[in-house]
Parts: structure tokens; sequence; C-alpha cells
């Protein structure tokens, strides 16, 4: 519950009430005091609390329930939601390592796996003329059995092709992996950097139906080029992440002077 003593607003800070309001529920969720899936008090307890108005709390319940902090039941009430998965963004991880590190079951579901000829876009990222053949596999990511992550690989045949051998293989055996393990480990095949670039967005509806969520809900957009040691491009890949489920961390370094 929210504790009068310990969390206070100002009406003299140039934090717009809501958001002092979505803060201390932020706080409290972080500290634990409001534990995953336990209701919050209703928007007029709030409101009684701290002497807002209806308005004021609501925006500032919906903007937090917008964030993935906490969810709606009808003619239940408003609880918390589970802590986002962290994705750092300092070194590269698996999709199986990430969510387990949640303490969620992770899982895969190869949509498709197949040659196709390569588009320009496609043929320009990873070094090869237009219509070469690639191979594409499209993923499906989930935590929990709840659809979190939706994967589009493109990889030259010299490689994808095992790829989405060693996919079809591992999905039906219920391993749980990323397009990065199942990388033939020999010479001239093995990743050495991977360029990312992140976009936030919203889902538009084939994206939401994949996903299991709304149109317009928020989502990142990851993609990314992983380069062998000479530099050959090995993959292109499109991911597209649930914003209400991810959230990614950076740590940088300062200049020294």
């Amino acid at each position: 519950m929210i504790r009068r003593c310990l969390w206070l607003i100002s009406l003299n800070s140039p934090t717009p009430l809501y958001q002092q309001i979505k803060d201390i529920l932020r706080h409290q969720i972080e500290r634990g005091e409001l534990e995953p899936g336990s209701q919050i008090p209703s928007e007029r307890e709030i409101c009684q609390r701290y002497n807002l108005s209806r308005t004021t709390v609501r925006q500032a319940i919906n903007e937090a329930a917008a964030e993935g902090l906490l969810y709606r039941v009808q003619g239940k009430g408003t609880f918390v939601a589970k802590p986002k998965i962290a994705q750092s963004l300092f070194r590269m991880t698996s999709f199986k390592d990430t969510i387990r590190a949640r303490g969620l079951t992770p899982s895969i579901q190869v949509l498709e796996a197949h040659n196709l000829p390569a588009d320009f876009e496609t043929a320009k990222l990873l070094n090869i003329d237009v219509h070469e053949e690639i191979t594409r596999i499209v993923l499906l990511g989930y935590a929990d059995r709840e659809p979190i992550v939706y994967y589009h690989a493109f990889l030259p045949v010299a490689i994808g092709k095992e790829v989405a051998q060693m996919a079809q293989v591992w999905a039906r055996e219920g391993k749980a992996f990323s397009t990065y393990d199942l990388y033939p480990r020999r010479e001239g095949f093995i990743p050495h950097i991977t360029n990312q670039t992140f976009e936030a967005a919203l889902a538009d509806k084939s994206t939401a139906k994949i996903l299991g969520i709304k149109v317009g809900d928020p989502i990142f957009i990851v993609i990314s080029i992983t380069y062998a040691k000479d530099n050959r491009p090995m993959e292109f890949k499109r991911a597209i992440y649930r914003g209400d489920k991810f959230k990614f961390n950076i740590v940088r370094q300062h200049p020294l002077f």
C-alpha cells in the first residue's frame, strides 16, 4: 500500500502531480513494497490520501500501465506487473540466458525456415549480389509460454542452411535458442562483432497479432548485423520486442581528462 509517511508529494515542485504519484508507485515496486501480482489502492483511495483529483491519479495510473509497471483486470482493479526483462547492451547474451536470468522459462517456435532470393536491402547489408540465394528464419520467442519477441533473420546460404536445420531440430527438442547459438563454430563462421540499432515504435496490426498485444502498443525494433573476424557479414536480423516486457541497459565510460 502507498504509505503517506514514507512517500510525499510536493505542491511546489515543478514535477507534475501525476508524475509524482507515478514515481511513488515506481519506487514502491522497485523496493519490493508492491510485489508483482499485488493489487494497488483504488483511484479513490489514492485521491483521498493525497487530496488529489481523480483525473490526476488516473493519468498517473494510465501512464504507469502504459510503461508496463501495472496492468488492469476488468471489474477487479489494478495490479503490479512482473518486472521487465533486462537486456544488456554491453555484451551479447543469448535469448535463453536472458529469459532464465529473470526466473522465467524460455521457448522458441520456428515460424519459417527456407531459402529465397535476396532483395536489394538484404543483399546490401549482407554484402552479396541482389537475387543471390539466402536463408530466412522467422522465430517467435516465449517467456513462460507468453510471446515476447519476434525475429526475422537473414543469412548467406553457406551458413544459413545449417542454422535453419539446427533451428528445426532444437525447436522439436524443446530447446530455447538464438540464431547465434546455432552458428557452426568453424573457421570463417565464428562471430566477431555485432552492430545494432534500436528504435522505439508502435505495433502494427500484424505485429500485434503475432505478439498478442494491441495495435499501437509500444515495441522495440532492434536491427543487428553480425560480422566474422574478416568483416564479412554473417547475419542480418530484425527483432521486435514487446515494450511492456523488455528494457535495455547500457553502461558508458566517461572520457579521461
